[in-house]
């Protein structure tokens, strides 16, 4: 693993991809471009003449299990008292296991610096000084705060703490029986007597997936309940205390995921405050869509309870649901989205016939990422894994450290990435960063060259891969700390002006 100095958030410089004009060496990438261009031209018109081919692989792969090596020896579901952000907000849990506060600098204590992360995204004020102490730079000015904590509002009456892992808590209750309204309606059933029975499994994916798209998903997938990937035991990080699945209120059966996506035009500004109220909006809209699908369902006469990033591992249930891959900076990422959508799931006990599930699809994207790593090039805090290929554990400094590394689901073959670096520049820049986000060829607009790969990436590698990486490199869409795109994002309310 290459190392590389990660520097403090206030002397941070624009990562800026150049396209100079002049020069042997850029003569002969752009020699090299064209021959790659022309290459997937070729092979476009070839599986031209299979088109039931090229239009099954534009969706994807099929596989009839998960499509990641797993270790099953090693894999066990996780439990939720070793993630990240359950164990920055419990005082029991950092009574428990005082090491896990050691971080790779002397003197960083990782609960304590996370506590000052949250009292930056809930106190306004403390927020705008911090803005105004550090010179209203763009990106990060109090207008730009304001517009965060905008972005982050609705979710406090929706699903408070639903981002930082609670439990049965707002609309992600999981009482399924009776609710007290204000008078004179007072006590009603949320769970219909009467149960719909569809008339085949298709026909109730179908029906759930239009109204997930109606509440907002842009993507939505079913798979089967998978213990593999639920958190065991879970945390109530409000109560301090691990629960049981025997707590559960029924015996899941089966589990829908739905993506929301963000704003392109705010996540270019990453890492910033814009580009946190749009992370901050789309958890809302996780509650949001996951509140409307849990009422449709229990008008339905089925039990539902809505989880977001508590409940279970949200990337592999959206690679089990065939919604995309698992990416090197350890997200999903979607074709034609890439890695800019929120994860949301609603678990159900209706069951479909085995059919009826969605199965998980390889798109070529884990292929890509093992080439690409603009990702890890454009992480500040050098967290994202720059090896080669997927590891079956942790490669980076102090990884086999059971006290360092704690926060990683084992077992599965992967790139393990060092979260508390990442934890420790969120503290340090004031943001959720995302910078890997907005590097990633996949999260880009809708122009040719990436409808071109995505019609071609499934079923052809190499050149093709580094065409995207290039094309990506030559338009400078992965640039981040982009002071330009923090102007250009305050002139976008110009599109919606009569």
């Amino acid at each position: 693993m290459t190392s590389k100095k990660s520097p403090h958030p206030d002397d941070q410089q624009k990562i800026e991809i150049k396209d100079t004009t002049d020069g042997d060496d850029v003569n002969q990438s752009r020699r090299n471009l064209f021959k790659m261009g022309a290459g997937i031209a070729a092979a476009t018109a070839v599986t031209g003449a299979t088109g039931a081919f090229v239009a099954d692989r534009i969706h994807g792969v099929q596989h009839d299990s998960f499509p990641v090596p797993l270790d099953p020896e090693v894999l066990k579901p996780f439990p939720q008292r070793n993630s990240m952000w359950t164990y920055a907000l419990s005082p029991k849990l950092a009574l428990q296991y005082p090491a896990r506060n050691q971080t790779f600098e002397n003197g960083w204590n990782f609960q304590k610096e996370s506590m000052k992360f949250m009292r930056g995204m809930t106190d306004i004020n403390y927020a705008a000084d911090w803005a105004e102490e550090n010179g209203q730079k763009p990106g990060a000015s109090q207008l730009d705060t304001a517009l965060c904590f905008g972005g982050w509002s609705p979710l406090s009456a929706l699903a408070p703490m639903q981002h930082m892992m609670l439990p049965d808590h707002g609309v992600h209750s999981w009482n399924q029986g009776p609710v007290d309204l204000p008078p004179p309606i007072g006590r009603v059933e949320q769970v219909a007597k009467k149960r719909w029975e569809f008339a085949s499994g298709e026909e109730a994916s179908t029906a759930i997936k239009s109204a997930a798209r109606l509440y907002g998903a842009v993507r939505c997938g079913i798979t089967r309940n998978d213990s593999r990937w639920n958190f065991d035991p879970i945390y109530d990080i409000e109560k301090d205390r691990e629960v049981s699945w025997d707590e559960f209120p029924f015996k899941p059966k089966s589990v829908i995921v739905f993506l929301v996506d963000m704003d392109y035009a705010a996540m270019s500004t990453a890492p910033s405050r814009i580009s946190e109220a749009t992370v901050g909006n789309g958890y809302a809209m996780m509650s949001f869509v996951g509140a409307s699908l849990r009422s449709f369902l229990h008008g339905l006469g089925y039990q539902a309870v809505v989880s977001g990033n508590d409940l279970s591992n949200s990337v592999a249930y959206g690679i089990a649901a065939g919604l995309g891959e698992g990416a090197r900076n350890g997200q999903l990422i979607v074709p034609r989205l890439g890695p800019r959508v929120r994860i949301a799931k609603v678990y159900t006990d209706l069951e479909l016939p085995e059919e009826a599930y969605d199965k998980p699809r390889s798109f070529g994207i884990m292929d890509f990422c093992t080439k690409c790593k603009l990702c890890a090039d454009a992480c500040p805090s050098n967290a994202i894994c720059t090896d080669d290929e997927p590891s079956w554990g942790p490669t980076y400094e102090n990884g086999d450290n059971p006290d360092y590394a704690w926060h990683h689901q084992n077992g599965v073959k992967k790139f393990y990435n060092d979260a508390k670096k990442c934890m420790k520049y969120w503290v340090d820049s004031h943001t959720d960063c995302a910078a890997c986000v907005t590097a990633c060829p996949w999260n880009k607009p809708d122009f040719w060259h990436h409808r071109l790969i995505d019609a071609s990436n499934a079923f052809t590698g190499g050149s093709v891969h580094t065409f995207m990486k290039v094309m990506d490199e030559v338009y400078g869409y992965g640039n981040t700390f982009d002071e330009q795109a923090v102007h250009d994002f305050w002139k976008t309310g110009k599109d919606i002006e009569i």
